[in-house]
């Protein structure tokens, strides 16, 4: 005794074959990840930026201009700023760098320098290569007591600039240093290569 096929896929519905209605429910449940996925991300650089962007009121007494407000923001900002402290002739392995504003890590004109107090930071790093370098080199910015904290390839022959950041708890009396393998010849303009840190807590 045999069954019809249009009886069989009635009882036992299309398992094999089309598929059409679990892929379209796929595709919604796809649809509405992305929707929900574009929301958070949105609302944690909305979160990031107002973070960054809030300050305390200015006291009513004072005439603001936008330059005071300029330098009160600098002056709250828990902000460190280092520059290059080598030649662009020469070829570097360890970066040394120079304090533009001496805080909460010392090491003036130094390879290693020292975190003064326990917190949380936000390290960013740009390097940028000399236009003859075309290898690729591996930048990395190592702590002494949480090893590396950021790593990056820069593609010489593609190329030349890398940027990164990430922020992370740091210890009292731990160092910091920045290395580039092989050795480069690096660009010692602070406008191309910086270290920053802020001070989140």
């Amino acid at each position: 005794m045999s069954l019809s096929a249009e009886y069989c896929s009635g009882k036992m519905g299309d398992r094999g074959g089309g598929g059409g209605g679990a892929l379209a429910h796929q595709r919604r449940l796809i649809q509405g990840l992305l929707v929900w996925a574009t929301l958070l991300t949105l609302g944690l650089g909305t979160l990031i930026t107002l973070h960054f962007n809030h300050r305390e009121s200015p006291a009513p007494s004072k005439v603001q201009t936008p330059g005071n407000i300029i330098q009160a923001n600098i002056k709250e900002t828990p902000l460190m700023v280092f520059s290059p402290n080598w030649k662009v002739s020469d070829k570097v392995n360890l970066l040394r760098w120079k304090t533009v504003r001496p805080d909460f890590i010392k090491g003036e004109g130094k390879e290693k320098l020292m975190v003064k107090e326990y917190g949380q930071y936000f390290l960013y790093l740009q390097v940028t290569l000399h236009p003859q370098e075309k290898a690729n080199h591996t930048i990395t910015l190592q702590s002494e007591k949480r090893q590396e904290i950021l790593k990056g390839l820069i593609n010489g022959s593609k190329l030349s600039t890398i940027f990164l950041a990430n922020g992370i708890p740091l210890d009292s009396n731990d160092t910091l240093h920045v290395t580039c393998h092989p050795e480069a010849k690096i660009q010692a303009s602070h406008t191309e290569t910086y270290l920053g840190v802020i001070k989140l807590s």
